[in-house]
C-alpha cells in the first residue's frame, strides 16, 4: 500500500470508482487509446480532450505533510481558506520520505505542485507531483 501511494497509482474502489474518468485519475497514458475503435465512455473522453483542452473539474494529486503530522483519514476534507476543494482517498506514512503522504482529488484550480491545502485533522499539506517517490 505504501509503495502504491508513493508511486501515485490509484486503486479502483479506493481512489477511483465507476464515476471517475481516466483523465481525473491521471490514467490517460495507460488507459486511453486515441487509435482504438469505439469504446464505452469514448464520447466523454473526446469531448474533454478535444473541446475542453483536457481540463477536468477535479484531478488526483499527491499530498505531502510535515513529518510530525497525523496520517490523514480516508475521505478527510481538503480545504483552501473556508472552501472545501476535495477529499483524501488514500494515505500512509512514507518511510522513504519520513512523513505522511496521501492521494486525493482537488478542484482543478488547486492542482499545481506547491499549492498548500489544509487537510482536516492533519494540518497543511503541499500538492506534490506524482510519483511522490521516484521509481528507482
Amino acid at each position: 500500500e505504501t509503495v502504491r501511494i508513493e508511486s501515485g497509482r490509484p486503486l479502483f474502489g479506493v481512489d477511483t470508482d465507476t464515476d471517475t474518468i481516466p483523465l481525473e485519475a491521471g490514467l490517460e497514458d495507460r488507459a486511453i487509446s486515441r487509435t482504438k475503435g469505439c469504446y464505452v465512455g469514448q464520447e466523454v473522453i473526446v469531448r474533454v480532450i478535444d473541446r475542453g483542452h483536457g481540463r477536468v473539474a477535479r484531478r488526483l494529486v499527491g499530498l505531502t505533510l510535515p513529518g510530525d503530522a497525523a496520517v490523514p483519514a480516508p475521505r478527510a476534507a481538503l480545504t483552501a481558506g473556508s472552501k472545501e476543494i476535495g477529499r483524501v482517498t488514500s494515505a500512509v506514512f512514507s518511510p522513504a520520505l519520513a512523513r505522511p503522504i496521501a492521494l486525493g482529488y482537488v478542484q482543478r484550480d488547486f492542482v499545481a505542485p506547491g499549492t498548500v491545502v489544509h487537510v482536516a485533522d492533519s494540518g497543511d499539506a503541499i500538492v506534490t507531483a506524482l510519483p511522490l517517490v521516484p521509481l528507482q
